[in-house]
């Protein structure tokens, strides 16, 4: 499982990189009503959408191989295809244009004030389907976890710890105002300052880092 976990764990942790899905859970958790449950109730739309997307992903790489029979062609397309995704990607942060998840995190902002908290399960559900370089990235996690040879027992382990890596961005938040309460509020406002002056810069090296990562590995997948 070691190996497994080497393999697929920098790809979690570059999921993981998504400012905009971060400034969005902050941005419901200094709400006035209720904070910390619809921050959870974010962390749970999010995680819902992940999870069937894995699980969608799965399926269909089964389809895929079992008629076909070329794992190796199936990974090198996954592989070149995520890469080609985050280069374009990449390219579209540099317009000045908003992204689809800036888009979504301001339609949100000054609108769910008096809204009920099950509604913050769509909007973070919504708020992941918008996220692509996080689902581009967990991708090709899955099609290792799923053509690993450890069992399933450490398949499933190893599938929960990426999905909680990925979800980092509203999991950590939420779990610092629910265990710090208010005294978590200084260092989130520092946090968000500072993924709010830097967001396209981090998401455009997390693209091009793992779309050179990924085409190298794809490329190799070819031979």
């Amino acid at each position: 499982m070691g190996s497994l976990l080497a393999v697929v764990i920098p790809l979690a942790l570059g999921a993981a990189v998504s400012p905009t899905l971060f400034a969005l859970e902050v941005l419901v958790l200094t709400g006035k009503h209720h904070p910390v449950a619809r921050g959870w109730a974010v962390a749970g739309g999010a995680g819902a959408v992940l999870l069937a997307f894995g699980l969608l992903g799965v399926t269909v790489l089964r389809t895929i191989e079992t008629g076909h029979h070329h794992r190796s062609l199936t990974g090198a397309v996954i592989d070149l295809g995520a890469a080609a995704a985050l280069v374009l990607l990449a390219a579209r942060s540099l317009q000045k244009a908003r992204t689809a998840a800036e888009a979504h995190h301001e339609h949100t902002k000054g609108r769910l004030d008096d809204a009920p908290t099950l509604t913050f399960v769509g909007v973070g559900a919504l708020g992941m389907l918008v996220n692509f370089s996080t689902l581009v990235l967990f991708l090709p996690a899955v099609r290792e976890i799923e053509h690993s040879s450890v069992d399933v027992a450490e398949k499933v382990v190893v599938w929960l710890i990426i999905t909680v890596i990925a979800l980092l961005p509203v999991l950590l938040p939420v779990t610092l105002v629910a265990l710090l309460g208010t005294r978590a509020d200084p260092l989130l406002a520092r946090l968000n300052a500072f993924v709010g002056r830097h967001a396209r810069t981090i998401a455009i090296a997390i693209e091009l880092v793992f779309a050179v990562v990924l085409a190298w590995k794809g490329i190799g997948d070819l031979h």
